[in-house]
């Protein structure tokens, strides 16, 4: 045990070396015993998150007894909001810094850990810039730029308010609307510290403000009546049977209309204003202090201190990796002409795998998921000790977010079951999601992906706190492992275009390290990114574009998936050498699993333990 704790602190210290003292430290004499302190310290830092982060709170089923107007409120997105919040955090974890972990119980050790370094790693780009945001809407997620076109306050409230905000009964709908009128205070809040990040320097590039324009108007241009987030609130309304719902619908209309719109058509009015002036370069690089911020992402998202040049190294070394093996199932199948990437856009485009882009076809699709899902459920208990009860769902991307959001996504479920976790899938036009790229996709958003991952979290006997976290490239790692571990259950045994879109889905993690690195990093502009590709993978340019512009506003984010896979494929490929016949895939799945969204150095000791253990 002295040795792992001494590994879990030195992991910790790695990425912990700039972090800030505290002076006030009780003396030994005063001292409460090392458990009590460390969770008083832990539930401090629990109030200052939830406090700061309120919509985490609803998500986590925190009451607002237990952290007091949690339920009527947005979070603070003003300047002087997340400087509180940053400076909140930064005392909460000072105080949990000064605890020695080795004084403390196993299992506070694990929290002591995990907390330390994912507090340190989302303050860290705080710490190097004065702009941008440090909490997203449901988590600790540093944005330069606080309104973007897939992400900030624009797109995520009114998802939180029609997905993550209860409406069961009347109570809630009251509550509802108390938050609702919250909104316009959160939006001009933003708009704030947006043009904070402009006086700063910190501009979007031109396409950006372009883009993030677009998902502005789209949502401001209809009617109040005709408004994403007021239909939401009627039809949830009408499903909870909820009394009176037509008053509850009038109130919110009328917040809509006064307040909600307005707020975006500022928001809108300013974009406008700043267009001409915006950039064209894409990468941090150009901001101030550009380089250590994409440094400190890449501490933020990777867990670790990698530098740019070898994780671009390591994605070059894998596109070569994988376009070898899609090579080999192309010229098996009669692909043969053109590179491998020319051979993909012929398959994207080929009438036998597409979907009419209409009702049906959209119902089509969904439901060829939900199959894919429900047959990945079967052959689960094969590979893991144990299943979390909570289910998953699929649904449509909301239309207003679709032009700019992701392909698919997923939302962890309510830890009291209350709501299921949702895969997400982007319908904007069916041609975007050939019939061999899907089983892929929906075996990284629910399972054994995204899914299994967030609703074991929800499960487990830990504070509330670690289940509002996690880890960036243990998370998105632990789903492109979840992606190769589906190919070893034998789920594309008799389809090799489904293990093609596998290995499509692969070598599209392997040119994100290539391109973010390029962009931030090695100055490469927006054009030659989606040019490199498209080139590489045989993306469309439409998807390639919407792709490269989501690292453009969330620097190093998708370095995680590839940089964690390696990480895990490295730990499984280390316990099998060291347990030979003794090795169980069920037992190192479910060691993983267990922790799967803590940090990676964690995990790391986690498996080596149980390995010494045998």
């Amino acid at each position: 045990m002295k040795q792992l704790l001494g590994m879990i602190l030195g992991a910790v210290i790695l990425l912990t070396a700039c972090s800030p003292q505290n002076d006030t430290t009780p003396s030994a004499a005063n001292a409460p015993p090392p458990n009590e302190h460390f969770d008083a310290a832990v539930q401090e830092m629990s109030m200052a998150y939830f406090y700061h982060v309120p919509e985490a709170a609803t998500q986590l089923g925190v009451s607002a007894d237990t952290v007091p107007g949690t339920g009527d409120r947005m979070m603070d997105r003003s300047v002087d909001g997340d400087t509180a919040r940053n400076a909140a955090l930064e005392a909460a974890l000072a105080e949990l810094n000064s605890i020695d972990s080795e004084s403390l119980s196993p299992d506070r050790q694990r929290t002591h850990a995990v907390l330390t370094t994912l507090f340190e790693g989302a303050l860290s780009p705080s710490r190097v810039v004065d702009y941008g945001t440090t909490a997203g809407a449901w988590t600790l997620w540093y944005l330069p730029y606080s309104i973007v076109q897939n992400s900030g306050p624009t797109v995520d409230i009114p998802n939180f308010l029609s997905s993550q905000q209860p409406v069961t009964n009347a109570t809630e709908a009251e509550a509802y609307l108390v938050r609702l009128a919250s909104v316009k205070g959160a939006l001009d809040g933003a708009l704030q510290s947006y043009r904070h990040g402009v006086r700063q320097g910190a501009i979007p590039p031109d396409f950006i403000v372009d883009k993030s324009l677009a998902v502005v108007e789209a949502f401001a241009a209809p009617t109040a009546d005709k408004n994403a987030i007021y239909l939401s609130f009627v039809e949830r309304l009408q499903q909870a049977e909820v009394e009176n719902a037509q008053g509850y619908a009038d109130r919110a209309l009328k917040i809509i209309d006064a307040d909600v719109i307005p707020a975006y058509q500022r928001i809108a009015d300013y974009m406008g204003e700043i267009r001409a002036s915006a950039p064209h370069d894409a990468g941090v690089w150009r901001l101030p202090d550009g380089e250590a911020l994409y440094a400190a992402m890449i501490r933020h998202m990777t867990d670790s201190n990698l530098s740019a040049d070898d994780i671009h190294q390591t994605g070059l070394d894998e596109v070569d990796r994988i376009t070898r093996e899609m090579d080999v199932i192309l010229r098996s199948q009669g692909y043969v002409e053109g590179s491998v990437g020319e051979r993909i856009q012929e398959l994207n485009v080929e009438p036998r795998f597409l979907y009419s882009n209409d009702a049906e076809g959209k119902e089509k699709l969904l439901n060829d998921l939900r199959a894919q899902v429900e047959g990945m459920y079967e052959e689960l208990p094969n590979w893991f000790r144990k299943l979390p009860k909570h289910k998953v769902e699929v649904r449509m991307v909301p239309e207003f977010s679709q032009a700019s959001a992701p392909m698919g996504y997923y939302n962890n479920p309510a830890p009291d079951g209350s709501r299921p976790g949702y895969y997400f899938i982007n319908l904007r036009d069916t041609a975007l999601h050939p019939s061999w790229t899907l089983p892929t996709l929906s075996y990284h958003e629910a399972v054994p992906g995204h899914h299994l991952d967030g609703a074991t979290s929800m499960e487990l006997d830990v504070p509330q706190l670690l289940k509002a976290l996690w880890s960036n490239t243990s998370g998105e790692g632990w789903a492109l492992y979840a992606e190769q571990l589906a190919s070893e259950m034998g789920m594309y045994a008799d389809d090799p275009y489904g293990d093609l879109g596998r290995l499509q889905a692969e070598l599209h993690r392997a040119v994100r390290l290539v391109t973010d690195t390029g962009m931030h990093a090695k100055k490469w502009s927006r054009e030659q990114a989606i040019e490199y590709m498209v080139d590489a993978e045989g993306l469309d340019e439409a998807t390639a574009t919407s792709e490269i512009e989501r690292y453009v506003v969330w620097p190093a984010q998708a370095l995680g998936y590839k940089l964690g896979q390696l990480r895990i494929l490295a730990l499984r490929e280390e316990a099998k050498q060291a347990l030979g016949g003794d090795f169980d895939i069920r037992d190192f799945n479910q060691q993983v699993l267990d922790v799967a969204s803590a940090p990676l150095p964690f995990i790391e000791l986690t498996v080596r333990n149980w390995i010494a253990s045998h």
